[in-house]
């Protein structure tokens, strides 16, 4: 049965556990792995009141703006982040018009957050292998789906949005 063919309450429950996971796996239980790693390979630890506030100021501002182009795949796109509920329509619009990808921008800012709150080299090491992760979803899996459902349109996206950041 495919996923559209649900009852919306259904679809919810599954999107909400879906959401729920990867962001307890990501954001809390990969990096809490990461903390006992750092302590158990006695590796340093940096922490200082900068770091934490640049910290919390990346994390928040990831974490922000990870819902706000949530929502724009809601409301202009008719769908979710979420690969089992994709938009129906290409979202070029808002911080989609500076980035292909300011969700996963958002990830590696909350995760390079969670590296400078707690100062240990291991955070940053999980920070890296999470972009590098990223990097490869998005140019094997995901670029090749968008381009197989949008054509033309996302083709013309891709030559004038970056991947991950406008630099002028």
């Amino acid at each position: 049965m495919a996923f559209d063919a649900l009852p919306p309450l259904v679809r919810r429950v599954i999107l909400l556990v879906w959401a729920t996971a990867f962001v307890a796996l990501l954001f809390f239980i990969g990096p809490g792995a990461m903390r006992d790693l750092n302590q158990d390979w006695g590796w340093p630890r940096w922490q200082t009141s900068a770091g934490r506030a640049v910290g919390v100021v990346l994390i928040l501002g990831g974490v922000t703006t990870a819902l706000y182009c949530s929502r724009l795949f809601t409301r202009v796109g008719k769908g979710t982040p979420i690969p089992a509920d994709p938009p129906k329509h290409l979202v070029i619009s808002g911080l989609y018009r500076y980035s292909r990808n300011p969700i996963y921008v958002a990830d590696v800012a909350i995760l390079l957050g969670i590296f400078l709150y707690f100062g240990e080299l291991a955070l940053l090491l999980y920070a890296g292998i999470g972009a590098l992760i990223l990097q490869a979803v998005i140019v094997w899996w995901e670029e090749p789906v968008l381009k197989k459902r949008f054509g033309d349109a996302y083709i013309r996206y891709v030559g004038t949005v970056p991947r991950w950041l406008v630099m002028r």
